[in-house]
């Protein structure tokens, strides 16, 4: 809008004060939809998402239905930073139950078990680590690019100095690829 000799805007420009009323009115718009609708995990249970997961365990769901599972990761990925305290038998229930959408091939659902295990692997007893190291160590001799590359980083994340040797004898046996996604990944 422009604005004319006896100070009327007109509608052929905008003048640096509508933009900024305009600015402000998105501002206040959407600060008022940011009160209106919570998140949408912001009533989780521990308990319920944990008896959820519990479908983990039939291969039926982790094939069929891999949106659910990486739904339910996501569950469990809000809680766990949300501060929410695990016991251990609920980290090690949880823990194994991820390994076993390992069956998945589904390349979203993987991209979330690979990222479940690296932020909850700390806190896991390091006995249950073992078994999911096999899984990653099948996924680091993987054909597929995707499946290598995240395997080694999560690997690389958990290995601790103790079964450094242990990953390394896999990693070694890892044809040495320089695609783009698992570059970094697979250098020695």
């Amino acid at each position: 809008m422009s604005v004319d000799a006896a100070g009327e805007e007109g509608p052929s420009t905008l003048s640096l004060s509508s933009v900024v009323k305009e600015i402000q009115g998105f501002k206040d718009k959407f600060k008022r939809e940011d009160f209106d609708s919570p998140s949408p995990f912001a009533d989780l249970e521990k308990a319920a998402v944990l008896q959820e997961c519990r479908a983990f365990s039939d291969a039926k769901v982790v094939t069929e239905s891999p949106r659910r599972c990486s739904h339910l990761i996501t569950k469990l990925l809000h809680i766990v930073t949300q501060g929410d305290a695990m016991s251990s038998s609920e980290v090690t229930d949880v823990f194994f139950g991820v390994t076993k959408l390992f069956q998945s091939t589904d390349a979203s659902l993987r991209r979330m078990i690979y990222f479940f295990i690296k932020e909850v692997a700390e806190t896991c007893n390091p006995d249950d680590i073992i078994i999911v190291t096999s899984s990653l160590t099948k996924d680091m001799n993987s054909n597929e690019d995707l499946f290598r590359a995240n395997s080694i980083r999560v690997l690389s994340r958990m290995c601790e100095e103790v079964r450094c040797c242990y990953v390394n004898r896999f990693s070694g046996l890892t044809p040495r690829c320089w695609v783009p996604s698992s570059a970094m990944s697979n250098r020695p």
